[in-house]
């Protein structure tokens, strides 16, 4: 199909399709397949003001990753700042469609992978592709708050060389899967009783969206979030060290691309995320230390709370054999 208007005459949006053999300029060996540029992402700005590309890599989580573009649709920044980049790892569960569909008060871009491939090469796709000169990584299911950008664009306007690693996160459960387990379902179902604003699934055989806009613009969601146990360390160190983590020994272990942002410019230094038979933790502490080596100083973004969004549990066999799914 040749570049031209979408055919959804509810929104005027490109959309773009990419030869089916265009390598990536920076990522190597990943082809993309088809690029929806959603409004004019061309348009001048003012000045020095700083721009920032949201890079969002995603593979068979269509509710929860709207989601997170419908909070990132309530930001505070104004939308002519920021860019979204959503990078599809050959998702099968109807995005592109959805994504065309989705009415985006920001610049939203979305690329397709041919095939499946590992995350860092999803990740470093969308790097390719960022035009800001902060990019902010993003987890698909993540949930952020309204003053999410403005929060990560104050701290890089203060501070050159500077890495923003995320503060506290916590669990909510945005949509009811039949796949969860046991523990998941006894779980949300106890949240749910708690929380009567919540939509309540009307089946347990169908996949059923939990959140409305007005819920998500409320604020509430921190409040009556799930704690996460990830997060009681990462609480230890802010609370000994502080957000600046001033002698903090281990800086590069907080590194996560699940919440981050840095200068575009660094990976231009240091290169992009590494490929091969690496867990995604190895491939995020690894850069980390490269970071912390070339001097880019590490805070955390202790004024953010984000709202990770409960998914069905993955077979260990098939995050570490596949390199699809984050471990």
């Amino acid at each position: 199909m040749p570049a031209g208007l979408c055919e959804n005459p509810r929104v005027d949006r490109f959309v773009t399709f990419l030869p089916a053999q265009e390598p990536s300029p920076v990522a190597g060996d990943l082809h993309i397949v088809v690029a929806a540029s959603i409004r004019d992402i061309g348009r001048k700005r003012r000045g020095s003001q700083l721009f920032a590309s949201i890079i969002i890599p995603t593979h068979n989580a269509v509710h929860r990753l709207l989601y997170t573009l419908a909070s990132l649709n309530l930001q505070y920044a104004p939308f002519e700042e920021f860019e979204v980049i959503v990078v599809d790892n050959a998702s099968t569960d109807g995005l592109k469609e959805r994504i065309r569909q989705f009415e985006s008060n920001y610049p939203l871009r979305y690329y397709r992978t041919v095939t499946p491939v590992p995350v860092p090469q999803v990740i470093n796709a969308g790097i390719a592709k960022a035009k800001g000169q902060i990019v902010i990584l993003l987890n698909e299911n993540m949930i952020v708050p309204r003053h999410f950008v403005g929060c990560h664009m104050q701290a890089h306007a203060r501070k050159e060389r500077l890495v923003v690693v995320g503060g506290e996160t916590k669990r909510m459960y945005s949509v009811y899967y039949p796949s969860f387990n046991e523990s998941q379902q006894q779980e949300c179902q106890s949240w749910l009783e708690q929380y009567p604003q919540i939509k309540r699934p009307h089946t347990s055989s169908e996949i059923v969206p939990l959140l409305t806009e007005n819920i998500i613009a409320s604020g509430i969601l921190p409040v009556i979030g799930l704690e996460r146990p990830l997060d009681s360390k990462r609480e230890a160190i802010l609370h000994r060290y502080g957000h600046q983590l001033e002698r903090y020994p281990h800086l590069w272990a907080l590194f996560r691309t699940e919440h981050a942002s840095i200068e575009r410019k660094a990976f231009a230094q240091i290169g992009l995320f590494r490929k091969g038979r690496l867990t995604m933790r190895q491939v995020e502490r690894d850069m980390g230390r490269r970071l912390l080596h070339a001097g880019y100083h590490f805070e955390v973004a202790d004024k953010i709370i984000l709202m990770q969004q409960e998914a069905p549990c993955v077979p260990e066999s098939k995050k570490q054999g596949s390199g699809i799914i984050r471990s």
